[in-house]
């Protein structure tokens, strides 16, 4: 059963998570620096969780998406597992 491999993936995150058969959206509405911060540590935290729970990751088919009217100059470094998240403008 799916929900057996997934229990406790969403303990301690403080971004909105959501979770498809083989997916896990993560987001947060990002107003500063500390937001940045924060969205971050959960990705951190869910890193932690596949360890923990020896599941492997794949950040490379993860795509880090910032969706606002303005352009936005600064690029999105968000990482999972030391591995940096490709950006993207669109899903």
């Amino acid at each position: 059963m799916f929900l057996a491999y997934v229990h406790g993936i969403s303990r301690n995150i403080e971004s909105t998570i959501k979770l498809f058969v083989d997916d896990c959206v993560i987001y947060r509405k990002i107003i500063n620096k500390k937001d940045i911060q924060n969205l971050q540590k959960d990705l951190d935290r869910l890193g932690e969780w596949t360890v923990e729970n020896a599941m492997k990751t794949n950040p490379s088919k993860g795509k880090a998406v910032c969706f606002m009217r303005a352009q936005v100059k600064d690029p999105l470094d968000y990482s999972l597992a030391n591995t940096l998240i490709p950006e993207a403008s669109s899903t």
